[in-house]
């Protein structure tokens, strides 16, 4: 970390200097009149609050703000939000928060960081990268919000509030953003006081460019494209002073090439070099393609092998450069979200009656390049279907000065989803070699459907008492009741079909196979007609060929209820008007889930909630007349059973399964901070301490190659653990280089399934988690006269180590790293301004996201490079 800080503050000092110009600061120091710093307006508990009364960890941001940083999504609160790590593959939004991270974004699991667009809880986290357009504000909360928020607030909420409809007349704007790529984008909005009751604002947005990620290959595109268009229309009723109504509908759209899936470029993997057999931890080769199929008839030497004496894959091409691609599909991404909320209010006097009712319906298509290559192997199907309905009634007491202040509230929620998964093998044409290699199919594909829906209810209360004028507790609590039911086919064995009824025509999966027919899930409750045995007993509700009992075709799970109770209690005291002092104790949960019964999901065919129990203290500070700034905070959370995302191989491809981690914790501190002393400047930063671990997580499973057995001829007899024969006479077995792992207990034993290889991770970091972030940044707002103002902005973003896999070995590290942002916005008057920006201005490489995939390869996706554009702001 000391390297690191050195940097920062040997780049920073000299772009932070140029922002102060010591004659002009000092004159005005003395002489100017000071406003001081901007209040903001939050509803982290429910009510409108000034973010500096608030005894929570908020971070927010105004539409004014956000314009002046360029933060167009929530990709830009890293560093801005102290702790705050964004990360993202393909579609989906990965944000993680005090050592809570998302991970599994597959309909049979729920978002651990809540995301609310006015009010309404958002289920997918595709849902989350949608730009932001005519915003009032955003809001970040760091840890559990439990109470208040819900059951999928397990490491914090994001939280967005559109611009509303005004009553003071008729006026818009528009912004135009030009910049690399072939970027073009638009924003605008109108708004409408249709009366003195009624109100109507517009707003919308469209995006196209050619994509950072560039692809060598005609046959592919490039990826990281935007073709985005988004509209919003809402209607403010207000008849009379006590009764309020806000109805919205919005519509998005995205299409183009996206990013691919859960990574776009390989790294590399691991093989044991002496036996040329991939042992996770073994040696790393950082430039070799091991994705299945990808056999060119090349012998691939090894680092330290003395002799290439097989054929292991294909070189990755552009090795170790993370914006360059050679693949032979054109992938897709087609996202559309239709969105009606409504808001409602009546003040009563004495209290205030609040309704909150959204409806959404979500769809993703999405493809990839299975093979992450030239060779045409095959392609990667993802469709995302989610019909979410969701009820909140709230009663808010008034805020007269009464000792006592509360909120009520009863909730409903309804999500009914669609996931299919295709993997469609072609006839393979290996183009890495002259001449090219026409080979058979790598296998027949692979489909997978999941149905999930949940059914939830919830009833709350969180009431604050004044014992004091200065002290002040809290106490909230909640009460969860999820009902959840889950049903998967995996049609490899019985598709596609033709016919009535449909009659299975054999085993080739292509992205044109029909439905899987209603037979291969099976009944709920109903009696399995299934007789392997590789896995446990076959259960009530399992599907098996009617030809060949031993093969699994799908299920229909019995209704799960996962109940909880989650509570907040907290203690503030207000020193002065200008500084607080809180400490709060609070609980969270994600419920459990589901997994499709393939191999080892068959074995775990559910995964349990996930708890987390959190203590904080914090402080919130104005001084030197409302010109400095000091939010502070510390934390421990106490974690029991993680879910953890594990990638499963089904032939030529893989899928996940969602186990339980055992206890893990995180602890640390948080800074924000900001030093206006003229109103023309402003000095801030935000640092973040973070240690955050798994203190009990064993008999976990490698990616890939936990064990290999290896030639040994001074083993004369056969290794036996536990009664379990692990090696016979004449070889040993090696297990992943570093890491203790072994013979897990029960398996492998007559009547025991298959003996089964796991390491126990306990100590290892959690991923997404670096021990220190943080940003400083400086704008100085120079007076030009009759010509406006010219305003310049520099931030610096840095980040120390971290890793991508709970294995923490070192194809899953990200490196510590710096990021600049440079800005300059000219504001004419307040009407008119042209922004002109470049980030990351030195070009630095940093990993959003790493996920172990078929062949043993690192998978990756990255964030953007280096990137330049400028802005033209209209008002009317």
């Amino acid at each position: 970390m000391t390297k690191t800080k050195l940097s920062l503050m040997l780049t920073a000092a000299p772009m932070i200097a140029l922002l102060l110009p010591a004659p002009a600061m000092a004159q005005q120091t003395a002489e100017a009149e000071n406003a001081g710093i901007e209040e903001i307006i939050v509803t982290a508990q429910r009510r409108e609050e000034n973010l500096q009364d608030v005894p929570i960890s908020v971070s927010a941001f105004t539409a004014e703000q956000m314009a002046a940083r360029g933060t167009t999504d929530i990709s830009r609160l890293e560093g801005q939000v102290p702790g705050f790590t964004f990360g993202r593959s393909g579609s989906d939004a990965r944000p993680a928060i005090r050592g809570v991270r998302t991970e599994n974004v597959g309909v049979n699991g729920d978002t651990t960081i809540g995301f609310f667009i006015d009010g309404v809880y958002q289920s997918r986290a595709s849902q989350a990268t949608t730009g932001f357009v005519d915003i009032e504000r955003v809001e970040v909360q760091r840890g559990p919000q439990g109470t208040l928020y819900g059951r999928n607030t397990f490491g914090g909420n994001i939280v967005i509030s559109s611009a509303k409809p005004s009553f003071e007349g008729y006026f818009g704007g528009m912004d135009l953003t030009v910049g690399e790529n072939g970027r073009f984008r638009s924003d605008a909005f109108v708004n409408a006081a249709l009366s003195d009751t009624v109100a109507l604002r517009i707003a919308g947005s469209y995006e196209k460019s050619d994509g950072y990620v560039k692809n060598v290959n005609p046959l592919g595109n490039n990826l990281f494209d935007d073709d985005n268009r988004y509209v919003r229309g809402s209607l403010l009723l207000q008849p009379n002073d006590a009764f309020s109504a806000l109805i919205k509908f919005d519509y998005s759209r995205r299409v183009g090439a996206g990013g691919s899936a859960f990574g776009y470029k390989l790294a590399g993997s691991y093989f044991d070099v002496a036996s040329r057999q991939q042992l996770y931890n073994a040696t790393p080769v950082f430039g070799l393609n091991t994705r299945g199929g990808n056999r060119d008839g090349v012998n691939d030497a090894l680092p330290g092998s003395a002799v290439a004496t097989s054929d292991l894959g294909v070189p990755i091409f552009a090795a170790g450069d993370p914006y360059t691609i050679d693949t032979d599909q054109k992938t897709i991404l087609d996202l559309e979200n239709k969105a009606w909320t409504a808001n409602l209010a009546y003040d009563f006097g004495s209290v205030t009656l609040k309704s909150i009712t959204g409806y959404t319906d979500f769809g993703a298509i999405r493809t990839s390049d299975t093979d992450f290559s030239a060779n045409q192997i095959g392609v990667d199907f993802q469709d995302t279907r989610a019909k979410t309905f969701s009820q909140e009634l709230q009663l808010l007491s008034s805020d007269t000065g009464s000792a006592l202040t509360y909120v009520l509230g009863a909730y409903y929620f309804k999500d009914k989803l669609t996931g299919i998964f295709i993997n469609e093998q072609y006839p393979r044409i290996i183009r890495n070699v002259t001449p090219n290699l026409n080979l058979a199919a790598n296998g027949g594909g692979f489909y997978d459907q999941q149905k999930a829906e949940t059914e939830s209810y919830a009833a709350y209360a969180q009431a604050s008492y004044a014992i004091t004028e200065q002290l002040k507790f809290t106490a909230g609590i909640r009460h969860t009741s999820d009902k959840k039911d889950f049903a998967f086919a995996n049609a490899n064995a019985i598709l596609p079909t033709a016919g009535t009824p449909p009659v299975p025509q054999g085993t080739a999966i292509t992205l044109r196979t029909g439905p899987i027919p209603d037979s291969a899930f099976g009944v709920q409750g109903g009696t399995t007609n299934c007789t392997y045995t590789s896995f446990p007993p076959p259960r009530s509700g399992f599907q098996c060929l009617a030809s060949n009992t031993t093969i699994l075709t799908g299920a229909t799970y019995d209704t799960k209820k996962f109940n909880k109770t989650t509570w907040r209690a907290g203690l503030d005291y207000q020193l002065s008007d200008d500084n607080l002092m809180y400490a709060s104790v609070s609980t969270g949960f994600r419920s459990g889930g589901f997994n499709s019964g393939q191999g080892p999901a068959a074995l775990q065919p559910t995964f349990n909630p996930e708890t987390v129990i959190a203590y904080e203290i914090g402080s919130k500070n104005r001084f030197a007349d409302n010109t400095i700034q000091i939010n502070l905070a510390a934390f421990y959370n106490n974690y029991k059973g993680l879910q953890e995302q594990r990638q499963v191989p089904v032939g030529a491809t893989t899928l996940s399964i969602i186990e339980n981690s055992g206890k893990a914790r995180s602890y640390g501190a948080e800074a924000e901070l900001i030093w206006q002393p003229v109103d023309a400047l402003q000095i801030g930063g935000t640092f973040a301490y973070l240690n955050a671990k798994y203190t009990e997580y064993r008999d976990v499973p490698a990616p890939f190659g936990t064990t290999i057995v290896v030639a040994d001829a001074t083993a004369l007899t056969p290794t036996i653990v536990n009664g379990v024969t692990i090696a016979p006479a004449g070889q040993r077995r090696l297990f992943a280089p570093g890491y203790n792992c072994g013979l897990v207990a029960g398996t492998g034993g007559a009547g025991q399934p298959a003996a089964a290889y796991g390491c126990d991770i306990s100590g290892n970091r959690i991923p997404y988690s670096p021990e220190f972030t943080g940003a400083v940044y400086a704008s100085y707002e120079i007076d030009l006269g009759s010509a406006g103002t010219l305003t310049p902005y520099a931030s610096i973003n840095f980040s120390s180590s971290f890793f991508g896999q709970p294995f923490n070995s070192i194809l899953e590290k990200q490196a510590a790293f710096n990021k600049i942002d440079l800005r300059l916005t000219w504001d004419y008057n307040e009407n008119v301004s042209i922004q002109g920006f470049v980030t990351n201005l030195t070009d630095k490489v940093t990993s959003t996201r790493f996920v172990w995939g078929g062949g043993g390869a690192m998978q990756a996706s990255y964030a953007p490079p280096r990137l330049w554009g400028a802005r033209a702001s209209f008002k009317f």
